[in-house]
């Protein structure tokens, strides 16, 4: 599980997404092979020695893993919604043998809820803004769940920016709180996708990171003993439009690649993680 951005880190976090992104529901797979690396020799942190698409050994599962991924934007009056899950070991069956009860579907993931004080304020003012740089500023919240860990929370601001020639560019300042630790961290970030043409060949590239500027101190209950350490997380993508290639619709059937670099992943110091992962996405 937890693929994704970190306590979630993590993670994600908040996998930004712009407000002017279209709504849909779309699938991705992933398979990290974990062809590299010394097997033989597993730091401290789990990780392969020389390793660049394995995942750190630990309470996910080892280096090669499959994950799944659902994901789903809508817009509505005056914001939007986003929804992703990521699923460690679809494909495992309830007997399997696996070292860790993660690789048989665990899970992580978040719901997040954007309103927009600027689209409430031009419905309200029969007027638009113009902002410049700036398309809109959102509130933002988002729920995370992680199997292991459970809820975590982020308040604070999505600002969607106007980027000549990119699909879209978001930037987030949030606050994170996280039940296991007696602080919150500011957690910045940034998404963006760019769609281009070679030749008759359409592309994304696309991504995200997110990084935890303090800390979120020492930690409560079950993680006792342990500190909130700062992180970076990130996920960039390219995808090829293999539906168009193959006379299919266009813009529903993509094949890739992410490739995933953390540093203190689930805020543990040291512990890093390069990760190569092939890819294909289904868009609904």
């Amino acid at each position: 599980m937890i693929r994704r951005p970190l306590s979630f880190f993590a993670v994600l976090a908040v996998l930004l997404t712009s407000s002017s992104a279209f709504a849909g529901v779309w699938f991705e797979l992933l398979r990290a092979p974990c062809l590299t690396g010394d097997k033989a020799k597993i730091n401290n942190t789990g990780r392969y020695v020389g390793a660049v698409d394995c995942f750190n050994q630990d309470f996910n599962g080892a280096g090669a893993r499959t994950t799944l991924t659902i994901k789903a934007f809508q817009q509505w009056e005056y914001g939007s919604v986003f929804l992703y899950y990521d699923i460690t070991g679809p494909f495992n069956a309830a007997n399997a043998p696996t070292a860790s009860p993660n690789e048989k579907g665990g899970f992580f993931g978040g719901i997040t809820i954007a309103v927009s004080p600027k689209t409430i304020a031009e419905q309200a003012l029969s007027r638009k803004f113009d902002w410049g740089p700036l398309l809109n500023l959102s509130l933002k919240y988002e729920m995370e769940h992680v199997s292991k860990f459970g809820m975590l929370h982020y308040y604070g601001l999505q600002w969607d920016l106007r980027v000549p020639s990119m699909d879209f560019v978001t930037a987030t300042t949030v606050i994170r709180d996280d039940w296991g630790y007696r602080g919150v961290d500011l957690q910045v970030g940034l998404a963006w996708q760019k769609s281009f043409s070679i030749a008759e060949q359409d592309f994304l590239f696309l991504g995200f990171f997110q990084t935890g500027l303090f800390g979120e101190g020492e930690g409560i209950g079950s993680l006792a003993g342990t500190r909130g350490n700062r992180f970076f997380l990130a996920q960039p993508e390219f995808l090829w439009d293999f539906g168009k290639l193959v006379h299919f619709t266009p813009g529903k059937i993509y094949l890739g690649a992410e490739y995933q670099f953390a540093f203190n992943r689930y805020l543990i110091p040291g512990k890093i993680e390069n990760v190569l992962q092939g890819m294909v996405r289904w868009n609904i």
